[in-house]
């Protein structure tokens, strides 16, 4: 926007005519009309009646006015200092963006750079399974040498229908080798963990999740220098 047209819509924001407006301002109607068509600029006197009449606001018309006409009117103190100081702010700014991206751009580096490192290993897992409750003085054998009986469908004898009533299978995964097997005391007895398969995994690497907030910090980083730049 020019200077003039920023001035001109001021005046017509209060609902004044040119002659009304440079009666207040104590100019010359003409003097008026050339500075709202752009063909003369204010000197800092004429500048300060303005500001004060139209209620300019020097920060505001330093934004609203093209760079170009900002250069015409450098020779006004108001109008430098506003300039200097929105050029002062905007740098504080810029500066601000670029050292978040340089610390999201280090952040996400080192994090990206953890994922990438191989803390992965081998373990041995044994597994191990309890088909029921035992009794004290029972064979730790007892499910898996009646499991025949215990699997017919009508099984009339009492001792075999209450044996059955145990049955309660549980597994047991652990990377501790307790041998074939051991026992362990539950309620109303004690259990058997039987040895029934051992096997070597590979566990990931602890650390590959640092991936995702790594990608997150770069990508941040490119927007706080996309923003900096930007506001240049």
């Amino acid at each position: 926007m020019k200077f003039g047209d920023y001035l001109r819509q001021k005046r017509e924001d209060r609902g004044w005519t040119q002659p009304e407006a440079a009666a207040k301002a104590r100019i010359e109607q003409s003097y008026l009309s050339k500075l709202e068509t752009g063909r003369s600029y204010p000197s800092d006197d004429v500048f300060e009646r303005l500001v004060e009449v139209f209620g300019i606001d020097t920060a505001e018309l330093s934004e609203s006015v093209s760079a170009a006409e900002l250069d015409r009117l450098r020779e006004i103190r108001e109008v430098r200092a506003a300039v200097l100081a929105g050029q002062a702010g905007r740098l504080r700014l810029t500066r601000g963006w670029l050292l978040a991206g340089l610390a999201f751009l280090m952040l996400g580096g080192g994090a990206l750079g953890l994922s990438r490192i191989d803390l992965s290993q081998d373990s041995h897992l044994y597994y191990y399974r309890s088909e029921g409750v035992l009794a004290v003085d029972e064979s730790p054998r007892l499910f898996n040498d009646t499991r025949h009986t215990l699997s017919a469908e009508d099984p009339r004898d009492d001792e075999i229908r209450a044996l059955r009533e145990r049955i309660d299978q549980v597994d047991v995964v652990t990377d501790r080798n307790r041998g074939s097997g051991y026992y362990e005391e539950v309620e109303n007895g004690r259990r058997y963990f039987d040895l029934y398969e051992d096997e070597v995994v590979t566990l990931p690497n602890p650390l590959r999740w640092f991936l995702v907030p790594g990608l997150m910090l770069l990508l941040g980083s490119l927007g706080c220098f996309f923003i900096s730049f930007r506001w240049r």
